[in-house]
């Protein structure tokens, strides 16, 4: 008796590469086999999947970025990922978020003086007429206030810049003289993706400190992805307690809550440090003193990383202005 094979039909072939399905994905190309095409309601319940799936794994993630150091890391390298957002995923999301709350939070205005001080400014001017050195007084203008500094590179030489071009470099760094506030956000603007493309040769420090440790580059850019975001995380907190309780601070009824902000604030800090020195200590499992040790170097070291990348900041914020 023969046997006869059965035709094929569209539904059991991928939709992609026409091979026949064995599961849910093609063993081939790897496409899911999912019709896109079909009632906005299934896509509803879809997409409230998608974010209760989310949810959840960003809880679990958060809750161990904040609590427990190193923990994320050591999971993430243990091949444990389904359950919590990729490491990199979760740097852009926090940074956005904490980017965009330090931003609002921020006062970038330069205030003057305002009418309550002027009988106080006007005595600090009269001891200022008496006791200043004569090279300093010219820069004081009438009213007592400091004169606008000028910039002029003179005669310095700018390779890569033709006479038009220093004069023009010149005009912007005197407009940001005059003006501090938009080179302040424009710097924080700049801050996000700085600090993302400073954090490759962070990990690349950690590389060379823990030289024998027997880790990939990887390992080390993950550690650097989550200190990173917790960081992040400590100072959009840091920020925020801080700009709900230090008006309160004038306010006589209210003074505790300000001073309860200043102790919480405080502890966040000290918890931030906390937490750098007990992840490279869970992370590498060396003895405390070689991790003390080798945290105050890479502290030093990752000082000069961000003066370097501060410099490069204002530079392009000025460029860019």
């Amino acid at each position: 008796m023969s046997t006869e094979t059965p035709l094929l039909t569209n539904q059991h072939l991928c939709k992609n590469c026409d091979t026949e399905l064995q599961g849910e994905y093609c063993h081939r190309c790897g496409q899911q086999d999912k019709q896109y095409i079909r009632s906005i309601f299934a896509v509803v319940g879809d997409l409230f999947g998608e974010i209760g799936h989310w949810d959840s794994r960003f809880y679990r993630t958060l809750t161990g970025l904040l609590f427990k150091p190193a923990f994320l890391s050591l999971e993430f390298v243990r091949g444990r990922h389904a359950s919590y957002v990729p490491p990199l995923r979760l740097y852009f999301f926090i940074s956005l978020i904490s980017f965009m709350v330090l931003t609002s939070l921020i006062d970038f205005e330069f205030r003057g003086a305002q009418p309550q001080d002027k009988e106080v400014l006007a005595q600090v001017q009269d001891d200022l007429d008496q006791n200043l050195p004569n090279p300093i007084k010219p820069l004081i203008d009438e009213n007592g206030e400091v004169k606008p500094p000028t910039v002029s590179l003179g005669d310095m030489t700018v390779p890569w810049m033709d006479e038009a071009e220093k004069a023009e470099l010149e005009a912007k760094m005197q407009y940001l003289l005059e003006n501090p506030a938009q080179l302040s956000q424009k710097l924080v603007s700049m801050t996000p993706q700085m600090m993302l493309l400073m954090l490759p040769f962070w990990a690349l420090v950690l590389k060379f400190i823990y030289l024998f440790g027997h880790r990939y580059y990887l390992e080390h850019l993950t550690v650097a992805l989550h200190t990173h975001a917790f960081i992040l995380l400590m100072l959009m907190l840091v920020t925020i307690v801080s700009s709900l309780t230090t008006p309160l601070l004038s306010m006589e009824i209210w003074s505790w809550l300000g001073e309860l902000g200043d102790w919480i604030t405080n502890g966040l800090l000290l918890w931030l440090v906390l937490y750098i020195v007990l992840t490279q200590k869970h992370f590498y499992q060396q003895g405390w003193g070689m991790t003390v040790f080798k945290f105050m170097l890479s502290g030093v070291v990752y000082l000069i990383l961000l003066a370097v990348s501060f410099v490069i900041m204002v530079i392009i914020g000025i460029l860019n202005s």
